[in-house]
Parts: structure tokens; C-alpha cells; sequence
């Protein structure tokens, strides 16, 4: 069965990776990027040699596989919900061991993460990319060194093996739709923001804010950075209610900051008729759906995201690919379900995470 899914996923990814290295690329971000047709560089000859000499096909199903996953804060709900995912993966293979590491939300961190692994040889790298463009230097030497590495979510600003991500722009785009929904096309609103330099932060309010802009009457307010976490969230949202005598609708980064948010908007007398979105799914937000504290995520299974990195890291190693050859990064995306309280009841208590 494991070889079955590895090949199934090997056939869906390799076309996806055989675009990117062509340089026909389309991107989750239109407002960034609109698809383009280039062919890719061929490349000199001292450079395919370096490359074919550096290039470590391994045996997924034989060799012994060492890999590590620097994770952005190793006790969010998330990254704990992709580690999950891929222990449980990494059961089947008594040849393949991972290690986790605390990136402490921190690019300077990781850096010196991404530099021990690279020392010590380690066969592939999953990151949480906390700085997009901090971290592309060390992505870029880890892939120099013929090590893999595929990011979740937090993306790193250089081609590299594979992005594995929840929807984002798309996200941030539904989640704009259904607050002036709600508010009858007319309202205001503001978002709380994710750390400085997240590519997934980026993309959710480039979407937001396209899709917030057909709407002349909704009104962007104010944005802050809550860093992702819940108590940030807290104090940027009670700043929000101080400054300002109407606010409609509140769209967060991710569901902490959104629970966060919802407790400040309570503790304040103010919450009755707000709508307060986050982006992820964790269990807690459900909570807060269903009890009327927030009106809605986007839900992303974290547990098989976990799992299809896993996957699709067993093929990248497997593969005669050379990702110094992508013109962009190949994107693998899960699916999404907006959440509401009418749909919240969709999500079992073993998709929670």
C-alpha cells in the first residue's frame, strides 16, 4: 500500500515539478503573478556537472534516511498537527527517522538550524520558513548540498524541491467574500496580521484585500501584526476597539490571533453582531465557531498535510529531478472547507487537530 501512494503521489507531483523546471508556472497569488510561458536557462556545462555530482538518489524503501523538520514554533497547533501527520507516515519505514526542531519563531534560529543540518548530512530538510527572504540563503545551500527541502505554509523566497500549502490568497479571497456577506456590502473592517516577512500572511491579505476592493462601501480601517500568537492577537485587537467606535469585521492570519481577537472583543462588551474569521482550522477555533465566539475559518486537514510532505519527500529523494533547475518551486495545495457554524458540524472529531 505505502508504494502504491508513493507512486500515485510520484505521478501527480513529477508533472507538477516538470512545469516548474520548464518554466510554465502558476501561481496561488494572481495579483502577484499572472502564469507565464519562458524557457528555462539550460545552464552551462560546469554547472549540470556540479549538479549531477551533488544530486544523492536515495532508496526510500532500503537506505537509511535521516530528516529533519525545523518548525516556525514547534507548540502551535499546526506544526504539532504536521508532525503528527508525519509520525505517522515514518511508522511504516523502520529506515527513516525524523528529527523536530523549535525554530522559536525566529529566522536567525532557523538559519543556525539549517546550518547544523546541512553539516551533519542529513538526507532532507522540512521547514516552516519564519522570514520568506531570511531563510532563502540557507534553502539555498542545503539544495547546493543535495538535500531536499520542502516548506509548509512558510515559504522560503528561492526555488526549491516543493511548497506543501494550505490555499492562502484563495483563503484570504473567501474569507473578504463572506465578511461583506454578512455585513450587506457595507461595514468596516480590520486584520490582524502575521509576523513581518510570512509569505503565507502576504498572500491571505493580497486576497483579502483584492476581494474586499469590489466592495466600495467595506472599509479597511486599520492592519497590525498579532505574530500568530493569541495574547499579540489580544492586545492589537482591544488597541483596534479603542481607536475606533465601529468595527464589522476582523480577518486574522491564522485562528490564534482570531481567538485572540474574540476574547478581547468580549472582554470589551463588544463582540454580539462582529464577524471574526481565522485561516487554519485548529480544534479550538471549531470550539469557538460553535460556540458563537467566532463566525468562520478555512479548514486545511493539518494531519495529511504532515503526511503528504512526508510523502512527497520520499519521491524527491527517489527522483533524478534537480531542483537547481526550477525556474519556481512546485506547489503541492490541500483543499480547503470554509467553516461556519452551518459547517462545522462537517468536521469529525478525527479530522480535528
Amino acid at each position: 500500500m505505502r508504494k502504491t501512494l508513493a507512486t500515485t503521489l510520484a505521478l501527480t507531483v513529477a508533472a507538477s515539478m516538470m512545469l516548474s523546471a520548464c518554466g510554465s508556472v502558476s501561481t496561488s497569488n494572481p495579483a502577484a503573478s499572472q502564469q507565464t510561458e519562458t524557457a528555462a536557462p539550460a545552464g552551462n556545462a560546469e554547472s549540470t556537472a556540479k549538479a549531477e555530482t551533488v544530486k544523492k538518489v536515495k532508496d526510500p524503501y532500503n537506505d537509511e534516511l535521516k530528516l529533519g523538520f525545523i518548525i516556525d514554533n514547534i507548540g502551535h497547533p499546526v506544526g504539532a498537527a504536521w508532525k503528527t501527520g508525519m509520525e505517522r507516515e515514518a511508522e511504516a519505514y523502520d529506515n527513516i527517522s525524523v528529527q523536530y526542531f523549535d525554530g522559536k519563531s525566529q529566522a536567525e534560529t532557523q538559519i543556525q538550524q539549517m546550518t547544523d543540518l546541512i553539516n551533519q548530512q542529513y538526507d532532507g530538510i522540512f521547514l516552516q520558513a519564519a522570514d520568506s527572504a531570511a531563510l532563502a540563503n540557507s534553502v539555498k545551500e542545503a539544495e547546493a548540498a543535495g538535500i531536499p527541502v520542502i516548506t509548509l505554509n512558510l515559504d522560503a523566497d528561492t526555488p526549491h524541491t516543493a511548497l506543501v500549502a494550505m490555499v492562502d490568497y484563495e483563503a484570504g479571497r473567501l474569507v473578504a467574500e463572506a465578511i461583506a456577506k454578512e455585513c450587506g456590502g457595507k461595514g468596516n473592517v480590520v486584520i490582524i496580521q502575521a509576523s513581518p516577512g510570512a509569505s503565507r500572511g502576504i498572500n491571505l491579505e493580497a486576497g483579502f484585500e483584492d476581494a474586499l476592493a469590489k466592495y466600495p462601501d467595506m472599509k479597511l480601517l486599520d492592519k497590525q501584526s498579532g505574530e500568530w500568537l493569541t495574547e499579540k492577537a489580544n492586545e492589537v485587537m482591544r488597541d483596534f476597539l479603542t481607536k475606533y467606535d465601529q468595527i464589522d469585521g476582523v480577518f486574522c492570519d491564522n485562528d490564534a490571533m482570531a481567538e485572540g481577537a474574540s476574547q478581547a472583543a468580549e472582554a470589551m462588551g463588544r463582540l454580539e453582531g462582529m464577524s471574526i474569521w481565522g485561516a487554519d482550522g485548529e480544534t479550538k477555533a471549531l470550539e469557538y465557531i460553535e460556540q458563537g465566539k467566532m463566525t468562520g475559518t478555512i479548514y486545511t486537514n493539518c494531519y495529511d498535510q504532515g503526511a503528504t510532505a512526508f510523502r512527497l519527500m520520499l519521491f524527491a529523494l527517489s527522483a533524478e529531478i534537480e531542483p537547481s533547475q526550477f525556474t519556481e518551486t512546485p506547489v503541492v495545495k490541500m483543499g480547503p472547507i470554509v467553516v461556519t457554524p452551518d459547517t462545522v458540524g462537517q468536521i469529525s472529531d478525527d479530522m480535528r487537530w
